[in-house]
């Protein structure tokens, strides 16, 4: 992935995404806060807010400990956090279904999310996000695996 900020670092940008497949998406960057919204069943556990010590929330930031920061509860006003939390529980459900997911947001400046994805797998390592959600609300890994 590459962040465009000039002309000039288009056809880099390009370059790079075509030398790994024919096909590539191309998205308007929404300069803002990376939040995280935990989702089990039909509840919105909570938003978590990331700080990557890279230009963004890169595989580099993901994978490797110390390459960002997480902080439980996401740091915004109520209001904000309530309605990422909403947006987050937009995400695909199926009646009968247990829904475990991970919806990812862009926090623009005035507080308004937007979404990058539903993450239907969310991971489950030590620099997860949902984890770090569950433990943040009281929940242990066990959690995950009884049936309710």
């Amino acid at each position: 992935m590459s962040v465009v900020n000039t002309g000039d670092e288009l056809a880099p940008a390009l370059a790079l995404a075509f030398s790994y497949d024919r096909e590539i998406l191309i998205e308007k960057y929404i300069r803002g806060m990376e939040v995280q919204v935990g989702i089990l069943g039909e509840r919105a556990l909570g938003a978590i807010e990331i700080v990557p010590k890279d230009v963004f929330y890169s595989f580099k930031a993901k994978y490797e400990h110390g390459m960002s920061d997480h902080f439980f509860p996401a740091r915004v006003p109520e209001a904000v956090y309530h309605r990422t939390l909403d947006a987050g529980l937009g995400g695909p459900s199926r009646p009968g279904l247990q829904r475990l997911q991970q919806s990812g947001f862009i926090l623009d400046a005035a507080g308004e999310p937007s979404l990058l994805e539903v993450n239907t797998l969310p991971g489950m390592t030590a620099t997860s996000l949902l984890p770090d959600i569950a433990r943040g609300v009281g929940m242990q890994f066990p959690i995950w695996l009884r049936r309710s």
